[in-house]
């Protein structure tokens, strides 16, 4: 995509930029969950300039992502926050469990290798390029690999024999949700991402 898209007017109102941070309940709010994935990979609106949207990245990066990924959990799949809260719960997935996200990959990596199946990027790759993402350092350009190379990173860790396609297992986990707790979880995300992947590189997710 050569030339960068200006979003329709947005809820959220210049002066309520900072005022994200620490919203009680925004993730019900459509147009703010929107305002505020697209803010995060740089893309303004007629109400949300580029001012704003620097100082939203910004402050992503020095208190953390976690501060508008509550926007975005009621999201539908396909669309650019439903894709970022599908990211963001692989990424958080990986800081909370590392051992477990690693060791599942590797096991998903071992039954690639003796199907002769081809190996993707190595795991920390894909994580760096997901925080990348989540820490408004990427582009709608650069969405759609990053959105791929997530899904293959779960489609591997769903091939391993000892907990196949589930996700968080546990109904108390942090990261319990109808995403992560859904029968065969990672691979019905995957699906999502690959889709949303798909609808980024030809300009419509939205």
């Amino acid at each position: 995509m050569s030339e960068r898209r200006f979003r329709r007017p947005a809820m959220l109102d210049p002066e309520e930029a900072e005022e994200i941070v620490g919203d009680a309940d925004p993730a019900g709010d459509a147009e703010v969950a929107h305002t505020s994935a697209w803010a995060l990979l740089g893309v303004p609106g007629e109400d949300f300039d580029e001012e704003h949207v620097a100082r939203l990245r910004e402050t992503v990066r020095a208190q953390g992502v976690d501060i508008v990924a509550a926007l975005w959990d009621k999201s539908p799949a396909f669309t650019l926050p439903g894709a970022l809260w599908r990211l963001y719960l692989l990424w958080q997935w990986n800081q909370i469990n590392p051992d477990i996200v690693a060791a599942r990959f590797a096991e998903g990596i071992e039954v690639l290798q003796k199907q002769d199946r081809p190996v993707p990027e190595p795991l920390d790759q894909t994580m760096r390029a997901v925080g990348g993402v989540l820490a408004g350092y990427a582009t709608e350009d650069d969405l759609a690999p990053v959105l791929t190379s997530a899904a293959t990173a779960m489609r591997v860790m769903a091939t391993g024999i000892t907990y196949g396609p589930e996700w968080i297992l546990e109904d108390r986990h942090q990261l319990a949700h109808p995403v992560t707790r859904r029968p065969q979880a990672l691979l019905e995300t995957a699906s999502e991402l690959e889709q949303s992947a798909s609808l980024a590189v030809t300009g419509t997710l939205d």
